[in-house]
Formats: structure tokens, C-alpha cells, sequence
């Protein structure tokens, strides 16, 4: 693995947002046919909800039952509904042919709905041009694109800053501060970010010319406000995913088998070099704005093998079990000469860390002195059950339910961190025509953070202890719109790609 390359170019149709921080009666389903509705043989499967998931390319608009544990259902009726195949004519549809017995094929051939959305940096582009058509991936690298069209597949991009390797703002981590916040396996291999939009949001922010730095003021100044659509029915609305994706050393171990993988291409902006990789994903936000949770919900998956829990960790720091991001073997080394250290409290850190969660001690360049090394992760709060939130049995549950419809599916070997929602719900967005300043409402935020962070340990690795809501609240327009607004921080609906605009050529 290169640890030079900073530039991950999924060649897939493939695909975030965000920052996190700091029972009642059983329901029994059965696996159903996507193409016929009818039941298959499969045995029955109990989940603690009343809207239970099936295996089928369902994406629901809104959630039928606003309790913790309905809109747990909720979340893994949406992850399997966006991680259906794709139906190669119609990027962001689903295959209605396909059958549940294929759902989750081992392998890099089956591209999922989600993979297919809006990449953000086909939206807001340089100087303000127009979004690329739906369905058209961001341009590609002039030295990536003989590579691409020798592979004959569609190509989209997700970028690190280039030089530092600090996170870019299309890809940042929850992370205070401005210190390096990249995340690497125990075998160096880096991870790479993306922010996908789903076509109610793309279309929305296409039609109102929202990609345009100039055009989010007028917009403000016209008293509109900025107002992504709510899902309902069959109304997608507003919809964001993140993904985290890790490049794979060694493709040929059938640990693989497990993981929802892709090909991408590795670019290196310094020597302009592209090689193709696969990639496996090991993370991933999906965010929903519905009628019932104007404050959006917030899920998030990840899969089972990525970290222990931390309070799994032995004295001696070993954990028992194999996982992707923890090494038993670990050794502090000093911070390579050259290399941009970390700093704390203004000082400069001098060695690696062996304790998880520890960010790391400098930022990554181009020149290969300062490369990645293995990062230790653990679950800071481990995925169990509570009175009112049976997260651990519903993956338990769904699991099964995939595996009953095909057990060679890797969609098995993925768990529902949390989700995040509001049990008393503010839409501060009505009435209109008075665009309101961050932050936005954090009313009714479930879990609450004093209960449980919600978050991922591929996406907020180093602040596990942070909130979705709470951080997303002060999203706004981007920098240049709110210059020509008095400095004045007007929202975005929770949504920070709108910090991506730019400003057309002429106006800069």
C-alpha cells in the first residue's frame, strides 16, 4: 500500500455528513419477495418494532412510528432499500427485478442505489457552475482518465486535501480543532471519505441555484429560506449519505467476502499517479429530512469488525478477536523529522500513541517521510440494549433476515450504531420568508447526549462524544454568501455541503 496517495476515485457508480459528538410488543416478518410481495420459506423473524424491516428495495419516505425503536426500523429498512442493486438505466433507482436471494453478492459487480446519488463535487463546483447532470460523476483527474476509460466504467470522486492530508471540507471528521484527523487500519491502509445526495435534494438545491456562493445570498435577501424537502410516502425529501471507505492491501483474503466493496482509483496528486484499488466500505451516515422529524434523523452503520468495545480492552492493551482497526501489537514511535506534528495545547506532540482514540501524531504529505501508520479503535459506548431502545436485538434480527434471504450476503455483517431523532419535533423553517439564523432546534434530541453519544467509529473516530443535532444546528451558508449577508450565520436545514459554494469567476 502507497500512503502517498491522496485521492480515492471510486469507478463504480458509486458514491455525509456530518459531524457527531459531543419494549414494545415483538413484531414477527418474514422475508419477502421485492417482485412478488409474497413470503418466502424462510423462518420467521422477531424484531422489537412494529414496523418491521423486510429485504426488498423499499426506501421509505418517513417513518410510520415515532418511537426510538421505530425509527431504529426505520433506519435498516432505509440502509437496505439504498443498498439494493442499482438499475443500471436509471442512476438512483433500484432494480425491482432483482431478487433478495442476490441482495449483498460478495464482490465488486453489484453497485448499490446509494452509490449512484449525487456526489457533492458534482454540485458545487469550481467557480459556481452549474451542478453535472444527474447521474454524472465529478470530473476526473486529467492524468486518472485513460485508466478510466480503459476500465469502460462510470467515474466519480472523493477527495483528501491534497499536501497535508488534513480532512477537506467535502470529508471532514468531528474532530475540534485543526489537527490531523486521518484514520488508518492496523495495516496502514488509509480511509477515505464521500458525501452523496439523494435527487429530491440535488434537485432542490439545483432549482434554487443554491450551489452558487452569490445566489445562496439573494436567496436570504429575497426572504427564502433554505429549506430541503420532507420526506413522506413514497417522497424520498432530503436525503444525505456519508461514507467510509477503506483501501484494501490485500484483496485476495476472504476476509473481504464480508464487506460491501468497490474499485476505485487511487490518485496521487503529487506525482500524478492512478492505480486502481479496491476499496471496502466500513462506514456509513444516512441522514433523512421526513414530515414527522423536520430535524431530520440520523443513523448510522458501520461494520461489526471494525473496533472492539473499549471496555473489552485488557491492562495490557490486547483485546481477544481479530478486528480491522486494532492491533494487539502496538510501539510508540517518535514523530518522523520533517514531519508536521500535532499540537497540544500549543505544544508539539513528539511520539505515537498506543491508547485508542488517540488521533494522530502528524499530518500526512506527499513526500512518503510522512506516511500513515496504524491508528487503535474502539467503541467508546457499546451497541446494546435499553428499556426503550433495542438497537443490539434489532441487529440481531436483521442480520438473520438478510441471511435467511441469502447467507452469503455481506449486508450481515453491517450494525446499526444508533439513530438520532426528536421526540418533540421544531420545523423552524415554518412559517417562510423568515430565513433564521443558527443555531436551528435541538428540541426533543433522542438519545440525548447525556444518555448515549451517537456516533460512529469510522466517522467520528476522535470525538465519540458529540452530536449529531447539536453540531449540525449551526450549519450554514457558505463563507462568501455570508459576507454580502453582514457576517450574519443564516442556516442551511442541518446541512453543511452548503459551506461548498463558491462564488462565480467573475465575482471573486
Amino acid at each position: 500500500m502507497n500512503h502517498k496517495l491522496l485521492t480515492v476515485i471510486p469507478v463504480l457508480l458509486m458514491l455525509v455528513t456530518g459531524c457527531q459528538e459531543p419494549v414494545k410488543k415483538s413484531s414477527v416478518a418474514t422475508v419477502a419477495s421485492p417482485a412478488t410481495g409474497t413470503a418466502s420459506s424462510s423462518a420467521p423473524v422477531s424484531f422489537p418494532c412494529l414496523n418491521a424491516p423486510a429485504v426488498n428495495y423499499n426506501t421509505p419516505g418517513d417513518t410510520p412510528i415515532t418511537s426510538q425503536d421505530g425509527v431504529n426500523c426505520f433506519a435498516w429498512q432505509t440502509f437496505i432499500g439504498l443498498s439494493w442493486p442499482v438499475d443500471v438505466s436509471q442512476p438512483g433507482q433500484p432494480d425491482k427485478s432483482a431478487s433478495a436471494s442476490n441482495f449483498g453478492e460478495p464482490g465488486v459487480q453489484q453497485t448499490s442505489v446509494w452509490e449512484t446519488y449525487a456526489n457533492t463535487k458534482s454540485i458545487f463546483r469550481a467557480n459556481a457552475q452549474p451542478p453535472l447532470p444527474w447521474g454524472q460523476q465529478p470530473e476526473v483527474p486529467s492524468s486518472c482518465k485513460k485508466m478510466a476509460q480503459q476500465l469502460g466504467v462510470r467515474v466519480m470522486q472523493a477527495s483528501r486535501m491534497p499536501g497535508s492530508f488534513n480532512m477537506s471540507k467535502e470529508a471532514s471528521q468531528a474532530f475540534p480543532g485543526n489537527n490531523p484527523n486521518w484514520l488508518a487500519d492496523k495495516n496502514g491502509n488509509l480511509v477515505y471519505y464521500e458525501i452523496l445526495v439523494g435527487r429530491d435534494e440535488y434537485n432542490y438545491i439545483n432549482s434554487n441555484g443554491l450551489y452558487n456562493a452569490n445566489l445562496q445570498a439573494e436567496h436570504i435577501k429575497q426572504h427564502q429560506n433554505i429549506a430541503m424537502p420532507m420526506g413522506y410516502d413514497n417522497v424520498q425529501g432530503g436525503l444525505e449519505i456519508k461514507a467510509a471507505w477503506l483501501s484494501v492491501g490485500d484483496p485476495e483474503n476472504p476476509k473481504w467476502k464480508k464487506y460491501k466493496t468497490s474499485t476505485a482509483i487511487i490518485y496521487d496528486p503529487a506525482s500524478l499517479a492512478c492505480n486502481a484499488s479496491v476499496i471496502a466500505l466500513v462506514g456509513m451516515h444516512i441522514i433523512h429530512k421526513t414530515a414527522s422529524q423536520p430535524q431530520w434523523i440520523w443513523a448510522t452503520f458501520e461494520h461489526k469488525d471494525n473496533a472492539p468495545d473499549t471496555a473489552t480492552v485488557k491492562t495490557d492493551g490486547t483485546v481477544d478477536g481479530d478486528y480491522t482497526f486494532y492491533n494487539n501489537t502496538c510501539s510508540v514511535n517518535a514523530v518522523p523529522a520533517g514531519c508536521k506534528p500535532k499540537t497540544t495545547n500549543g505544544i508539539a506532540v513528539t511520539q505515537t500513541s498506543c491508547e485508542a482514540n488517540v488521533s494522530p501524531a502528524y499530518y500526512l504529505d506527499t513526500s512518503g517521510n510522512c506516511s500513515a501508520y496504524p491508528i487503535r479503535v474502539s467503541r467508546d459506548f457499546a451497541i446494546k440494549d435499553s428499556t426503550d431502545n433495542h438497537v443490539a436485538s434489532l441487529n440481531k434480527a436483521a442480520q438473520q433476515m438478510i441471511a435467511n434471504a441469502n447467507a452469503d450476503s455481506v449486508f450481515t455483517h453491517y450494525q446499526l450504531v444508533n439513530v438520532l431523532w426528536s421526540s418533540a419535533a421544531v420545523n423552524d423553517n415554518v412559517p417562510p420568508g423568515n430565513p433564521p439564523l443558527t443555531p436551528l432546534s435541538t428540541s426533543g434530541e433522542t438519545p440525548s447526549l447525556n444518555t448515549v453519544p451517537v456516533a460512529n467509529t469510522m466517522l467520528e473516530t476522535y470525538a465519540q462524544g458529540f452530536n449529531c443535532l447539536s453540531c449540525h444546528a449551526y450549519a450554514s451558508v457558505a463563507r462568501d454568501a455570508k459576507l454580502q449577508l453582514g457576517g450574519k450565520s443564516y442556516a442551511t436545514d442541518y446541512s453543511f455541503i452548503f459551506g461548498f459554494a463558491n462564488k462565480p469567476a467573475a465575482s471573486k
